[in-house]
């Protein structure tokens, strides 16, 4: 009997980054750490271009966030653990180190390639599943597991590993001392043969110590640990399957989603579970997959819709109302900037994606948080509005004087790099939707969805600040993601319509002058008319769409025209993508302004 059951009309085309999937509609994604080698603008100051495996909570009014990283590539040495804080899940303050890279003694060491350690002592290397727990009195525990990698083909959640480590955060931010939370005792490792850490019973904290007594007796948080202390065959009632994500079945049942496909149920909350069994249904790799219940009451399922897990993309979520039947898949994530970096097993895409935990707290906005790492180098998180939709019916007319920040998070996607921004900013001329991007390597974008429509009239009125690099523009675009038509504003003052890689130039502009650009498009004579006014003087320029469609349905404002674009012939995973040159430095900025927009 499947688990869970997923009826998808469309289904991704892995060709494209967002599967050439509709978009949720108010899906933001804002990048909370940008990779470096830098030692400059490296975010951890140590020029680690390895960074995966984020984990997510909110307490105490802010977002935490937990990542690994290392220098490179995947199981190399030094690895640390950070910890990441935001008060609004869009601004966050620089990563602190909550595990830092250590080493023991080899002579533990009983697992895979113990000949090829070279030396008395080996570097460790951090690997979790799970990051964060709430204990009823409110106290916040955040946790990673030491492995041991003798080469990069070696995992460190094989079952050979060293341990569990756990701190407290303490409401200021600060951290308490490190301890270990459970020795990996199957595999030999114990207080006499581990000189790292204390187990945490010797805590002068008796509240601390209650708090990991109260984590250790909850079985359905804990069986996230079975694969790095699979050796283990006393501790965990459900064998097999990597990275649980759970929730809670309006029967009270826990339903567990793993790596691979995989689905078990709980029916007495962790202590025993069904035996893991594939949904045909849940089309994915080795990616993992996050479910949870929604603010509106449904059920979403979040993942990679692709068997292709050397390209872990899209990122899409689908909707259920009972946690077992799912229908629709939707993009959260727009695109995929480049791969800057070179490393072992860089599996490119959004991934490894992690919600807030129904064990954990949530924060007052009604919106599904969702945290996640792109090409194993940069952390990202995406808010998505909790009443999940990608249809939008009636006009829009957005004016970003009167529009609130929510309002805007609510019906607007937003894509926002370290190095750029995209929100509302208050201007000479009043309130404004202010992007920029300084980033050679990724741009700002903000997206409207409009109702689907033949015949389509978009009217925006902008100013445009700088364009130091490539153009930026205005797109309009179908529902799977085809472009109809683009104006691009180039660095030398220039507007152009770019229709089918040509562009075609019929008017300027001129800095922090007001525009007002109006498109038309009828879909069925495939058309196009462009108006642009500006100081009292009107360009206009008509031609032919780039693509036979039957609607559009989205109008998109970025900083560049496009991104490079690595696609499914270039493989991180087994390959050697190389660096990309110029990625560390920021490059002169690009500056847009909305001020309104209007579309019927």
């Amino acid at each position: 009997m499947e688990l869970i059951r997923c009826s998808h009309e469309q289904l991704a085309d892995i060709r494209f980054h967002d599967g050439a999937l509709p978009h949720v509609i108010g899906a933001c994604c804002y990048q909370v750490t940008r990779a470096s080698a830098d030692l400059e603008q490296a975010p951890e100051k140590r020029g680690f271009t390895y960074n995966h495996a984020p984990m997510l909570a909110y307490w105490n009014g802010f977002f935490w966030y937990e990542y690994l990283a290392g220098p490179k590539g995947e199981h190399e040495t030094p690895s640390a653990v950070y910890l990441c804080r935001s008060a609004d899940g869009i601004h966050w303050e620089a990563p602190m180190e909550v595990f830092g890279p250590c080493e023991i003694s080899k002579e533990p060491y009983r697992g895979p390639g113990r000949e090829q350690i070279t030396g008395d002592r080996v570097g460790l290397v951090a690997h979790h599943r799970m990051g964060f727990f709430t204990s009823s009195a409110g106290r916040l525990l955040v946790m990673s597991f030491y492995g041991i990698c003798p080469n990069a083909h070696i995992a460190p959640n094989n079952g050979y590993g060293v341990g569990r480590v756990v701190r407290e955060v303490y409401p200021d931010g600060t951290l308490s001392d490190v301890y270990f939370l459970r020795y990996n005792a199957a595999a030999g490792y114990d207080r006499d043969h581990v000189d790292l850490f204390a187990p945490y019973e010797e805590s002068l904290d008796a509240g601390f110590v209650e708090a990991c007594r109260e984590l250790l007796a909850d079985r359905v948080v804990t069986q996230q640990w079975w694969e790095e202390e699979q050796l283990d065959r006393e501790f965990f009632t459900c064998t097999g399957a990597k990275a649980l994500s759970y929730y809670t079945l309006p029967d009270g049942r826990i339903m567990g989603v793993f790596k691979n496909s995989l689905t078990s149920i709980s029916e007495d909350h962790g202590k025993t579970w069904s035996r893991p069994e594939k949904s045909p249904d849940i089309i994915t790799s080795t990616g993992k997959v996050w479910g949870q219940r929604i603010p509106d009451g449904r059920y979403a399922l979040v993942y990679n819709p692709s068997p292709d897990g050397a390209h872990r993309w899209p990122l899409a979520i689908t909707v259920g109302e009972n946690g077992r039947e799912f229908t629709g898949l939707a993009a959260i994530v727009p695109e995929i900037a480049p791969c800057r970096y070179e490393g072992a097993l860089k599996n490119l895409g959004a991934q490894y994606m992690r919600g807030i935990t129904e064990a954990n707290q949530k924060p007052e906005d009604d919106g599904i948080w969702i945290a996640y790492s792109v090409n194993k180098e940069d952390m990202w998180i995406a808010r998505v509005p909790g009443a999940v939709s990608t249809r939008w019916k009636g006009p829009v007319c957005d004016n970003m004087e009167t529009i609130s920040d929510r309002q805007l998070r609510d019906t607007w996607n937003l894509y926002v790099p370290v190095w750029g921004g995209a929100g509302l900013e208050n201007g000479t001329m009043g309130k404004r939707l202010h992007l920029w991007d300084c980033d050679p390597c990724n741009r700002a974008r903000a997206e409207r969805v409009f109702e689907a429509a033949e015949t389509i009239e978009v009217k925006a009125v902008l100013e445009i600040e700088s364009v130091k690099q490539d153009s930026a523009a205005a797109l309009i675009q179908s529902r799977d993601g085809q472009n109809l038509l683009a104006v691009v504003f180039t660095g030398d003052g220039d507007v152009a319509v770019r229709v089918g890689g040509r562009s075609v130039k019929f008017g300027f502009w001129q800095k922090n002058c007001v525009l007002e650009l109006t498109v038309r498009v009828n879909c069925r004579t495939c058309s196009y008319e462009v108006r642009l006014e500006q100081n009292g003087q009107t360009a206009s320029q008509r031609g032919a769409v780039g693509a036979a469609v039957r609607c559009g349905e989205r109008v998109i404002f970025a900083t560049k025209y496009s991104l490079p674009f690595q696609g499914l012939e270039v493989n991180g995973k087994d390959g050697d993508i190389g660096n990309l040159p110029g990625a560390d430095r920021p490059v002169e900025v690009n500056s847009v302004f909305i001020h309104r927009l209007n579309v019927c």
